[in-house]
């Protein structure tokens, strides 16, 4: 079953489902219905999966914290982020353990969906509950001031967060330079490139080509050609294009 949802044959999956249950009594378990009602999310069928997730409780089957973090994720990964956050809230404390990943999956799911001030508030009760951020929320509330355009913010919470005693990896630079580089923001370019450099991440493809369009709108002089070579000693060996960092 696990398999066919891997390969989101859903139709087979849920033959073999019902069929656990028709031959010789067997009972699907919480570790079935979880796996079922992920391939149905990861296959677009929210009102399905969350029809299955329904059946449980009569079933006198208790969703456990795999099973909710399934449902909050599938919920938020479908745009269906209210009522995700209508869950996360109804079964509140009773239920569902507000650990830093089920809150990680809630502030990723409204940032994406363009509600952000929801993702503050999320973050912001963190420090209500006592729980630590950890480097994956701090890169999704990085991703999520840039995806709003508040990059001068995006570059506060950077710095805070240093301040904080988190240590920025590759995807956190390359989200912020991302947003910079979008919003024009270049003021702090070379200085993150150098921070790389000494750190030893990598750029990934999106930023490089960012930075070559960059690159393109400025003169060719000693200072783009400088940032070049920046650029060239970044890209992971496998993904350098040597015309591309040719000075």
């Amino acid at each position: 079953m696990n398999g066919y949802c891997k390969k989101l044959k859903i139709e087979e999956a849920m033959d073999l489902f019902h069929e656990i249950t028709k031959k010789g009594g067997m009972q699907p378990n919480v570790i079935t219905y979880g796996i079922m009602i992920q391939g149905l999310f990861q296959a677009g069928r929210c009102e399905a999966a969350c029809e299955l997730f329904n059946e449980m409780q009569p079933q006198k089957l208790i969703p456990d914290e795999s099973t909710y973090r399934i449902v909050l994720k599938g919920l938020c990964n479908n745009k269906q982020v209210d009522e995700a956050l209508t869950l996360f809230h109804l079964e509140g404390a009773n239920k569902i353990k507000s650990d830093i990943t089920i809150y990680n999956i809630l502030i990723d799911g409204a940032s994406k969906s363009g509600k952000f001030d929801i993702a503050r508030n999320l973050f912001n009760e963190l420090t209500i509950k006592g729980l630590p951020p950890n480097i994956w929320t701090y890169n999704t509330m990085i991703s999520g001031f840039c995806r709003e355009g508040l990059v001068s913010e995006a570059k506060e919470f950077f710095l805070k967060m240093e301040e904080r005693g988190y240590q920025p990896d590759s995807v956190t630079y390359n989200v912020l330079l991302q947003g910079i580089l979008k919003y024009v923001h270049h003021d702090m370019v070379e200085v993150l490139l150098l921070e790389m450099e000494g750190k030893g991440f990598s750029l990934d493809a999106s930023t490089v080509a960012m930075l070559l369009d960059h690159i393109k709108a400025r003169s060719l002089d000693a200072s783009s050609r400088s940032l070049l070579k920046l650029i060239g000693k970044l890209v992971p060996k496998e993904e350098v294009d040597a015309p591309c960092f040719t000075v």
